[in-house]
């Protein structure tokens, strides 16, 4: 297979903040429809963008006139990695007008101390503030390891005596 390498430097003129650096995608094939102003990876899918990464099946990319990022849908076997986050999903859409990412289908997002679950996990990026939705029937879960992060972090929780 072969592997392609598409650095969308281009893409991020007039972007918002998130995306304002160079993003390098890597896939094993490649469609892109000017007309339509998206492209089509597909088949084991690498996107960098500074210290974000995300993994997938298939991602299509939506741009603007100015060629700048207006969404991004990733599907199959998704998996998001930045610092010591970590997150997965069926599916992820990134909303770079609204500075939304959303994870749909068993999401769950993780870093040291702690984890939540949910059908759908909705983080706003400016905001940095997290919304997770539980499908019908089913409950939201929050797990917290207060041992992790004090290991983790080094410091003592707020209010605790050395």
């Amino acid at each position: 297979m072969i592997r392609l390498a598409f650095v969308l430097a281009v893409l991020v003129a007039g972007a918002c903040p998130a995306w304002a650096g160079p993003v390098t995608i890597l896939a094993d094939h490649l469609d892109v429809w000017n007309n339509k102003k998206q492209a089509l990876f597909t088949g084991n899918v690498y996107l960098k963008r500074d210290d974000l990464e995300l993994f997938c099946d298939k991602l299509r990319v939506f741009y603007t006139e100015k060629n700048g990022i207006e969404h991004a849908v990733a599907k199959g076997h998704v998996r998001i990695r930045q610092g010591d986050k970590r997150g997965h999903a069926d599916k992820a859409e990134l909303d770079n007008q609204r500075q939304i990412l959303t994870l749909t289908g068993h999401a769950v997002m993780e870093q040291p101390g702690g984890r939540i679950e949910g059908e759908t996990i909705i983080y706003h990026i400016q905001q940095r503030t997290t919304e997770v939705l539980q499908g019908k029937g089913e409950r939201v879960k929050m797990s917290i390891d207060e041992n992790s992060s004090r290991k983790t972090s080094g410091k003592a929780p707020s209010g605790a005596s050395p």
